[in-house]
């Protein structure tokens, strides 16, 4: 019908042109024109329309079209999967303050088809950061998703951003990691910490350990960890900070200036009930954790360390609006009359915590955290996000909680089905404006 139609529309007429009777608008061929009589000038117009439309031919994508619609289909492995004999080149932060680093990660799962994996990491930065680290056995992961860095793993944040479930039962690995951090910051300790105090010190430290874990249940995950860690510290290295010795007492830098050795040792448990561990639209997580950093020349900074990660996301009517929460607690608990290492004290501040504050902003020995993102993907590559932080720490476990921080802003994300890819973030506080940019997902 619609043949016979546009043969009739196309055919010449030497008197005024008068177009086809109404059609349904599902039935109008290109170049359909209304039925009723039309000037001249209108009818050289719809003869050029039909013209036009004769030539037509079907819409055919170029080069970046089809690059984006492979990508938003997951027809072909995304570009953070491009490797060489297992090596995988990233330009990524590696730690705070140490801005963007390059490297490589080496990552091969299953060797030889068989339970074993091998994993490290090679890093520097502009900023003199550096980082190692090899890792060998059943490594926990997805598919062939990176794991985390051994220096972080123990962090209940890391702990959380690996689905134990997708893969094997169980998890038996050994680590072996040293960083060089040139210039971490301090502000003090305590929720009266102030900006104008900011100070350099550096930080350099070695761990070596071993971790095992099983999947009981099909959404549970118990692990535990036991190791030998080292740090030391001294002076920064930053030309446009003071040193934090020349700001601060020395008693309000428990561990400065020596070096401590621990054995490091603890339990944690994972139970996860999102889709995607990276990317979720719905389910939820909660992950507890106890960590003992026990000192093999003394107790003066012994100390048990206990943490609680709870995360939910609720679907706002359609998978593509996702209401994402977040509570976070830890809390020190030093040996009778010793002291939490200033430097390992836990923080707030930075792209996973208090965004609107600079990382390391607020530290002491009791915190908590609550987050909140509306989170709105106008398409399955492009995520666009309202978020808000509100935070307090206390210096010492017996102190109360400080005045909650708050801060709030707008995000921007790009990911894969699997994982945020880039993410930039632009928040502000009571302390000015900051804008984030990482590879790795908000929580």
């Amino acid at each position: 019908m619609r043949a016979a139609l546009l043969v009739a529309l196309l055919a010449g007429s030497s008197g005024p042109l008068r177009a086809a009777p109404l059609l349904a608008e599902d039935d109008r061929p290109c170049g359909w024109a209304a039925d009723l009589d039309v000037g001249p000038r209108q009818a050289q117009l719809v003869e050029k329309r039909r013209a036009k439309c004769a030539e037509l031919e079907p819409y055919k994508p170029g080069f970046i079209d089809r690059q984006i619609l492979a990508f938003e289909k997951a027809e072909r492995p995304p570009i953070t999967q491009i490797n060489l004999f297992g090596l995988y080149p990233r330009i990524q932060t590696i730690d705070h303050r140490s801005q963007t680093a390059g490297g490589v990660r080496l990552w091969r799962p299953g060797i030889g088809g068989s339970a074993l994996d091998l994993a490290g990491n090679a890093f520097w930065s502009l900023q003199g950061f550096q980082y190692y680290d090899a890792q060998a056995g059943v490594i926990p992961h997805r598919g062939r998703s990176l794991p985390p860095f051994a220096i972080k793993g123990h962090d209940v944040f890391d702990l959380a951003n690996v689905r134990h479930d997708d893969d094997r039962r169980y998890v038996l690995y050994g680590a072996i990691a040293h960083r060089w951090a040139p210039k971490f910051d301090f502000f003090g300790s305590g929720p009266g910490s102030r900006r104008e105090d900011q100070a350099s010190f550096s930080q350099r430290d070695t761990l070596v350990e071993a971790v095992a874990g099983y999947r009981v249940l099909t959404r549970l995950t118990l692990s535990g960890r036991f190791g030998y860690y080292k740090a030391a510290t001294g002076p920064g290295k930053d030309d446009d900070l003071p040193e934090v010795q020349d700001v601060f007492d020395l008693a309000a830098l428990p561990g400065f200036g020596i070096q401590p050795r621990f054995l490091r040792y603890g339990a944690a448990a994972v139970l996860d009930g999102r889709d995607v561990a990276q990317n979720p639209h719905h389910g939820g997580l909660l992950a507890v954790q106890w960590l003992r950093y026990a000192e093999r020349d003394g107790s003066a900074f012994t100390f048990n360390r206990f943490a609680v990660d709870g995360r939910a996301y609720l679907p706002l009517g359609h998978p593509q609006r996702v209401l994402a929460l977040r509570a976070y607690a830890s809390k020190d608990d030093p040996a009778a009359g010793g002291r939490v290492p200033f430097y390992l004290l836990p923080y707030l501040g930075g792209s996973h915590t208090l965004r609107g504050y600079v990382s390391q902003r607020y530290r002491g020995e009791k915190l908590a955290l609550l987050q909140a993102e509306y989170r709105w993907e106008a398409s399955p590559a492009i995520e666009l996000a309202l978020f808000a932080d509100s935070a307090a720490v206390a210096a010492t476990t017996d102190e109360k909680l400080g005045r909650f921080r708050t801060d709030g802003g707008i995000g921007l994300r790009f990911k894969s089905h699997e994982s945020v890819m880039l993410r930039l973030d632009f928040a502000w506080s009571d302390e000015g404006f900051r804008a984030l940019f990482r590879f790795s997902p908000s929580f």
